[in-house]
């Protein structure tokens, strides 16, 4: 059963413009996805988004999954609105005495090796942001957005890893430079579905953290939502994933 976190990003209410899903509320709810049916729905949410894309996928039932999303190191990340998924996001861990095998992104960024070996407290990649596709309110969507970078960044000091990883499209690469103060990592690469070329972005978990600070509240973090974080990362980060793919897409 998915577990709900303490997490309340400080905003004001949302756009009420048609177009917004709900309107109105005042934050989203922030939920670790280990329930099978959950799963599954986040992973029918990124197929029906990575379609919108324009990405040339062919999801089983509706589900865009690879061999990651079942991996032990693997945690999904879910955003609610009044108790509809409306986003997720996926965070893969290499600690450093893992190989990065556990990371999405490894064999095409041959650049990311040396990081590896640099990494004292590991690494997290942050991937697969999806946004329920019928969305309209762009207002709404970058907030939404915004909500699922500032859980990934929550989960990783609850983690303790020390360096961030973002595969992300050219078009987000600015956002992700101004408030986190991210740099690229090696060149663009056909990373999987492989439609598009996408660009890794990396930045040490205490640099995004100062940037944060100086770019935006919405990015404050306390320490409750961290301890909160922490141990559903913890349980989630040891359990045997319930989901298994009925098809491992490449």
């Amino acid at each position: 059963m998915s577990q709900t976190l303490a997490f309340r990003p400080r905003q004001d209410s949302l756009p009420t413009e048609e177009g917004s899903w709900y309107g109105n509320t005042k934050s989203f709810e922030l939920r670790i996805l280990d329930g099978e049916n959950e799963v599954r729905e986040a992973l029918r949410l990124r197929g029906r988004a990575y379609k919108a894309i324009g990405y040339d996928i062919d999801p089983v039932d509706g589900e865009y999954t690879d061999r990651f999303d079942s991996l032990p190191t693997t945690v999904l990340l879910g955003a609610y609105d009044q108790d509809r998924l409306v986003g997720c996001v996926r965070l893969c861990f290499a600690q450093p005495h893992q190989p990065l095998s556990t990371l999405p992104c490894a064999p095409y960024y041959p650049a990311l090796k040396e990081i590896h070996r640099q990494q004292s407290h590991g690494l997290v990649e942050i991937s697969r942001l999806s946004i329920e596709p019928s969305l309209s309110n762009i207002s709404y969507r970058t907030t939404l957005y915004a909500f699922l970078v500032r859980a990934s960044l929550t989960a990783a000091l609850a983690a303790g890893v020390s360096m961030l990883l973002v595969a992300t499209r050219p078009d987000w690469v600015r956002f992700y430079h101004y408030m986190l103060g991210f740099r690229q990592i090696g060149e663009p690469a056909l990373y999987p579905p492989g439609d598009f070329k996408i660009t890794l972005l990396g930045g040490s978990l205490e640099q995004a953290r100062m940037r944060q600070r100086l770019q935006n509240r919405f990015f404050k973090i306390t320490p409750e939502e961290i301890a909160s974080m922490k141990g559903a990362i913890m349980s989630a980060l040891h359990r045997t994933h319930p989901h298994t793919p009925s098809k491992v897409a490449v």
